[in-house]
């Protein structure tokens, strides 16, 4: 049954509201209420949006809006005061994460390589939104660990550009060679950094300026929202997803003197952004995973988790930091990011996942996001609670 947009968008908004009122008497965190919603919202669930096609439209938008408001947050200033904590731990918390993944779902699942390195490039990226907010929100942003995830998590937003254009190369989509696959790949790569060069020095400070002569924030606010959709629609055309053409946008855009006025627009409309993201995430989950696969769900869950701990806490440890920032960082990027879903999609798409491991991919990454604020808040008591541990098992070794 197809609807108008204004009454699939009061069925969305409506249902998340009072969820997320049941939620707070509840004490439930709101990520989690979106998340309820899309699953009730979802085709699997209701006959209301029984058009799967649309609802991935749905989820793109979502994706769309929420990585252009993180792209407009990302800053190169605050990137080069902890250059090295983003060149060193955030490349070795993303590589060794693929290493660790591929290899042991290669020895769990014998996959083919080429799938087991894919599986690699979604557990290696984190959720920026959510772990950036919650660090903020409990004023841990600039802890010795809120600063090592900060970088962290900008070398994964930036490393999601070569993960997007090598899947298909993993996939031997094409009549080319590897070797000239990654030709085309390095080509492709040198376009968009150049264009986007191009367009952050003077195409887009120009547009701005002569925007700017109105004095009229609404006419600002169009003129940005005409730039978001023309870029991502650019990178489109270049092969590679809208939604790290959004990025790419709000990160041009937060380059320019009028950084802080985009972010001030729109900032009203982040948690609008947030919540219809983790709402079309629940609304493409099939519920009916949790009865016919909660043995796997269970377990790669606990999988996940402890090989993201590992990847963090190793990638710490490189840098010689202490065990304390050690394991608050593991434990807070223990979870896949919202670019994890755009790789999924393309890895469905060229065959490098079923849609059975699919819909196990979203439920485990549903499961992990859920309880991803309370992991951040706890973080930096694992770190008491693990030398208690050691200590007494020290001393019932001593009186043995």
């Amino acid at each position: 049954m197809q609807h108008h947009i204004l009454f699939n968008i009061f069925a969305i908004f409506g249902v998340a509201t009072l969820v997320i009122i049941i939620c707070k008497f509840l004490k439930i965190r709101y990520i989690i209420g979106y998340l309820i919603t899309g699953v009730l919202l979802s085709p699997n669930t209701s006959s209301y949006f029984a058009d799967m096609e649309e609802v991935e439209v749905y989820a793109e938008i979502g994706i769309i809006l929420l990585l252009f408001t993180v792209g407009l947050e990302f800053s190169f200033t605050n990137l080069k005061k902890i250059k090295k904590y983003v060149l060193v731990g955030g490349a070795s918390q993303v590589f060794l994460t693929i290493a660790i993944t591929a290899s042991l779902i290669w020895l769990v699942n014998k996959p083919t390589f080429e799938e087991s390195i894919f599986w690699g490039f979604l557990y290696a990226l984190s959720s920026t939104a959510i772990v950036i907010k919650v660090l903020q929100d409990s004023n841990k942003i600039n802890t010795p660990h809120g600063r090592f995830i900060l970088a962290v998590l900008l070398f994964q937003d930036i490393i999601i550009v070569p993960f997007i254009l090598l899947t298909p190369i993993l996939a031997g989509v094409g009549e080319a060679s590897p070797a000239e696959a990654l030709l085309w790949l390095l080509g492709k790569m040198t376009m968009m950094a150049l264009l986007a060069y191009l367009l952050a020095r003077y195409v887009i400070p120009f547009f701005l300026r002569t925007v700017m002569r109105v004095q009229s924030q609404e006419v600002f606010l169009i003129a940005l929202v005409f730039m978001v959709t023309g870029i991502a629609l650019l990178t489109e055309q270049l092969g590679l997803s809208l939604a790290l053409g959004a990025f790419i946008a709000g990160l041009i855009i937060s380059e320019t003197d009028y950084n802080h006025m985009a972010i001030s627009c729109f900032l009203p409309f982040r948690y609008v952004f947030m919540s219809f993201f983790f709402i079309s995430m629940g609304m493409l989950l099939d519920f009916q995973i949790f009865l016919t696969d909660l043995e796997s769900i269970v377990f790669w869950f606990f999988f996940t988790l402890m090989v993201k701990v590992a990847a963090g806490i190793l990638a710490v440890q490189i840098l010689r930091l202490d065990w304390k920032t050690a394991l608050a960082v593991g434990f807070s990027i223990a979870q896949i990011g919202e670019f994890s879903f755009v790789l999924a999609q393309s890895g469905l798409k060229y065959n490098l996942m079923n849609v059975q491991n699919y819909q196990i991919f979203l439920a485990v990454s549903i499961l992990l996001m859920s309880v991803t604020p309370v992991i951040v808040l706890k973080a930096e008591n694992f770190h008491p609670a693990f030398a208690r541990l050691i200590k007494n098992r020290r001393y019932g070794r001593k009186r043995a």
